[in-house]
């Protein structure tokens, strides 16, 4: 596909992109999108509010305003310098990560974005807030001292006021956030407690289940290409992945709408069923004899095929989500350790792939 590109990804060149190459930029510009709207939601749902003047109105201005700016910023700033290194990032991990299936990838990559927000994000941010801000500063300071800056006299000023600005406002956030930090802890970990952690295993369990009633189909297409490839030498079999996903959807959305707790709308009707316990009883075992049954099936039959389960590794993630729900339901820290598992092996993954991609553009 030739496209003229003119934002900050190219130059203004005809290049050639292929669909994943487009489809890892836009995954970053998503990114940049999603963030300053994820903070102006931290930032109103905090316990407090950051109150540094005897103005009422520039109090609002600044908690509202000024705070959740100043944390996207920092964020924003990151994206935009790693921006070519994050899209050949995305590429890159949906190139190496083949033992795990796509579908896969996607519930890892939900259960790594609750973890970032819920306890990364808000943890790291206002230190890195201050940091970030003195780091360009130190850099716009040091550009004037030895005189690239450029512009003369009035962008010598520009970039003291900006610099200065850029010393301040995230110090004043630090100081006024940091005493206050504690809530914020102790009220994400009572949310966490109380109500996320069993939004988020539903959320996690449901795909686990979708997925896994998914897979016994992928492995009868792969099956039948093998035996064509066996008896014609080419596949004419070929896997309807997308009405497979569209399957798996489908189940995702009704298994959710039966386990998430009953929510009473103001209009009268329900939302959700609450039938937590038909997953206990039956449908995660049913689950984990879908996949007990497709792994002695690819044992005996000596197929290496992947596009079930993944790897060995994914096999005990998903088996400790069935696991623990139908032995252990109500244990909070049993099932963070298990989230902070997925988060974990799909943070690993993507830290080595960033490291391995380049920071230059590519095609």
């Amino acid at each position: 596909m030739h496209t003229y590109m003119k934002c900050g990804f190219t130059n203004r060149r005809r290049v050639e992109l292929s669909p994943d190459w487009m489809l890892s930029r836009l995954a970053v510009v998503a990114i940049a999108i999603l963030g300053p709207i994820y903070f102006v939601l931290l930032v109103a749902l905090l316990p407090f509010q950051l109150t540094p003047f005897t103005d009422d109105f520039l109090n609002q201005l600044f908690h509202y305003g000024v705070v959740p700016g100043v944390f996207s910023t920092v964020w924003l700033g990151i994206i935009f310098n790693s921006r070519y290194r994050l899209a050949n990032t995305f590429h890159l991990l949906n190139e190496t990560t083949d033992a795990v299936p796509l579908r896969w990838r996607v519930f890892y990559g939900t259960n790594a974005a609750f973890v970032l927000l819920f306890f990364i994000l808000p943890l790291v941010t206002a230190p890195l807030a201050i940091i970030a801000g003195l780091v360009v500063a130190g850099q716009v300071f040091y550009r004037i001292g030895i005189g690239k800056l450029g512009g003369g006299k009035p962008a010598a000023v520009l970039g003291i006021l900006v610099a200065i600005a850029l010393c301040i406002l995230p110090a004043i956030v630090m100081i006024e956030f940091i005493p206050n930090y504690i809530q914020v802890w102790e009220s994400i970990l009572n949310s966490w407690s109380n109500f996320w952690v069993d939004v988020v295993y539903a959320i996690s369990q449901c795909l686990v289940n979708a997925l896994n009633f998914g897979a016994p189909i992928y492995f009868i297409y792969f099956a039948a290409g093998e035996y064509d490839r066996g008896l014609y030498g080419e596949v004419y079999t070929k896997t309807p992945a997308g009405w497979i996903r569209f399957l798996e959807i489908a189940i995702f959305s009704v298994f959710l709408y039966m386990y998430l707790p009953v929510v009473v709308t103001p209009f009268g009707f329900t939302l959700f069923l609450g039938w937590d316990l038909l997953f206990t009883q039956y449908i995660n075992w049913i689950s984990l004899g879908i996949m007990g049954i497709m792994i002695l099936v690819r044992l005996g039959l000596g197929v290496s095929d992947n596009s079930t389960f993944g790897g060995p590794s994914n096999i005990l993630i998903i088996g400790a989500f069935l696991v623990v729900e139908i032995f252990n339901k109500t244990n909070l820290v049993l099932k963070t350790i298990i989230i902070w598992l997925a988060f974990l092996i799909f943070a690993g993954v993507s830290l080595v792939n960033f490291g391995r991609a380049s920071p230059r553009e590519m095609y």
